[in-house]
């Protein structure tokens, strides 16, 4: 009997607590029903702010545009090799003339990676601009040190670095663009971090024949 007791007495206690525990619940639900409709009549006053915002135009559809795309340059296309020179050609994203360009890559024999970039090239100024494309973890205020056969040192100081690479850029004086093309080799300098000059000597052969390329290609020839 005491056990049924017990038992009775247990049910009628759990029911107790069921019972509270759906009164809170109602008054918890009512409670957030309340909120609701209290955010939900102070989202309908601030509609117009909702609206303008949508009207404004989102910028990420833009990185996938198709029109991108459609602008971006061709690969350029190799018009001629001159010696360790080579004539490259193309249109960039939105100009109707092509540009042209001397190019020689200098790369290390046993890594066979590249080291330099000798860019020779005419600005939108008709400039003749020399553009040496390097390494990083270099320092920046030596810039990089180019040389002919005649060994006159051309100081050419660094304009941007990124994480792939620094490029120092020189416009071309008609002297040294002379001795380039009367140098068989040349040596291109960068100092490391420690001071230490690490120079890299190569050919320069086909240059002046390249030149001549490049300008008559200027010239509109």
């Amino acid at each position: 009997m005491k056990l049924s007791g017990f038992r009775v007495a247990s049910a009628a206690f759990l029911f107790g607590v069921l019972l509270l525990g759906a009164m809170l619940l109602a008054l918890a639900t009512g409670r957030a029903l309340a909120q609701d409709g209290g955010n939900s009549s102070a989202a309908k006053k601030q509609a117009p702010p909702a609206a303008a915002q949508k009207k404004a135009p989102s910028a990420a559809p833009n990185w996938a545009a198709p029109a991108d795309a459609a602008n971006k340059p061709p690969p350029a296309k190799v018009a001629g090799s001159f010696g360790s020179w080579t004539l490259l050609c193309g249109k960039e994203a939105k100009d109707e003339k092509e540009r042209c360009s001397l190019v020689m890559p200098l790369i290390e024999k046993e890594t066979q990676k590249l080291v330099f970039r000798v860019i020779v090239t005419y600005g939108p100024k008709g400039n003749l601009v020399l553009r040496v494309d390097g390494p990083t973890g270099v320092a920046l205020q030596r810039g990089v040190e180019f040389s002919p056969d005649t060994k006159k040192i051309y100081r050419m100081p660094f304009q941007t670095c990124l994480p792939m690479g620094c490029k120092a850029l020189l416009l071309v004086p008609d002297e040294l663009k002379k001795e380039l093309s009367a140098s068989k080799q040349g040596a291109i300098t960068v100092y490391a971090l420690n001071g230490k000059a690490v120079q890299t000597v190569t050919a320069f052969s086909g240059f002046g024949k390249g030149m001549a390329a490049l300008d008559k290609h200027q010239a509109g020839q």
